[in-house]
């Protein structure tokens, strides 16, 4: 009997979503969005989800209807991303994208995956640093990788698997050198680290850390960008100095699967909407990242291949068995 009423349960919400998802289509939206940030507060994807929403709410994009954000951090994006997951075919829930979308389930067992997703934009892609604390001994890319052959070198980021797991790999392969990765739970507390000396060095993107090497408090020793920063032109690329590490997060907003056609459509347009504001193209150049653009479809063939080549460092570095 318990059997029957959980089938007959399961049943009744997946009628209830889909009901809800052709009853929205028409006059969308017409009720509260619930945007997801899967991570805690301070780190790169709740910075970038807390500027969409503030251009969507200045601008009255998301019409008089209300954005409730609420941070569900935990388990390196597996938390958050599993809520929004469970809400199939409603179209009032939203989350954005990181690198950790992509690896998470690669190296856990999630009841997710990338392709769970309807995917709406690709927004920017966002390279990261390697960065010190100002009175650190290593001030180049070479003094560091020197120091890692005398010293037992300590590496801090964001997640056991994550970004920063996979530009740290990357590095210390192209540099033939030995670390210790320290991995923190949010943004805030891997910048704690590296305050703290806890930890040698960190991988982060460079809205995590914008404020401390403003302050003079941290130096980026290298970018993992084809090309130098315009925002932070005298941080050299790992390529510069020798080491062919290149490397982007793919920032950009998805929805739970089951998402009528026209309200995918809708939200490709109100992104496109968002992107062409001012404030936008200050948040790009003031995290010295690029505007990258991809939509609907397009950007879901992108989190594809970005899945193939995040699947293909994690094993070559460990992180996922062969």
């Amino acid at each position: 009997m318990l059997m029957k009423l959980a089938s007959v349960a399961t049943c009744a919400l997946i009628v209830s979503g889909s009901a809800l998802a052709q009853n929205s289509a028409t006059n969308y939206p017409t009720q509260t969005l619930n945007y997801t940030i899967a991570f805690g507060p301070g780190g790169g994807n709740d910075l970038m989800s807390r500027v969409v929403v503030d251009i969507l709410n200045k601008h009255k994009m998301y019409g008089s209807q209300n954005i409730v954000v609420t941070n569900r951090a935990g388990g390196s994006g597996a938390i958050g991303y599993s809520h929004v997951k469970q809400q199939a075919g409603n179209p009032y829930h939203i989350t954005s994208t990181s690198g950790n979308f992509i690896s998470t389930p690669l190296i856990s067992s999630t009841d997710w995956k990338y392709s769970d997703f309807t995917p709406i934009a690709l927004l920017a892609s966002d390279a990261m640093f390697l960065v010190v604390r100002a009175d650190s001994a290593f001030d180049t890319l070479e003094k560091f990788v020197q120091g890692a052959k005398s010293k037992r070198m300590v590496i801090g980021g964001t997640g056991a698997a994550g970004p920063s797991r996979v530009v740290a790999g990357m590095f210390a392969e192209k540099a033939k050198m030995e670390f210790v990765y320290m991995p923190a739970g949010t943004g805030g507390q891997m910048v704690t680290a590296l305050t703290s000396g806890s930890v040698d060095a960190i991988v982060a993107n460079p809205s995590e850390v914008a404020g401390q090497l403003a302050a003079g408090n941290f130096r980026a020793l290298g970018y993992s960008s084809p090309s130098r920063s315009s925002v932070y032109p005298n941080v050299p690329t790992f390529s510069e100095a020798g080491y062919d590490v290149i490397f982007a997060l793919p920032r950009g907003i998805v929805m739970p699967s089951g998402i009528p056609p026209a309200v995918q459509n809708w939200w490709i347009e109100t992104m496109k909407k968002v992107v062409a504001t001012p404030e936008w193209k200050e948040y790009l150049a003031t995290n010295s990242m690029s505007g990258t653009y991809l939509w609907g479809a397009e950007f879901g063939a992108h989190l594809a291949e970005t899945h193939n080549n995040f699947e293909r460092i994690l094993k070559s570095i460990g992180a996922v068995k062969q």
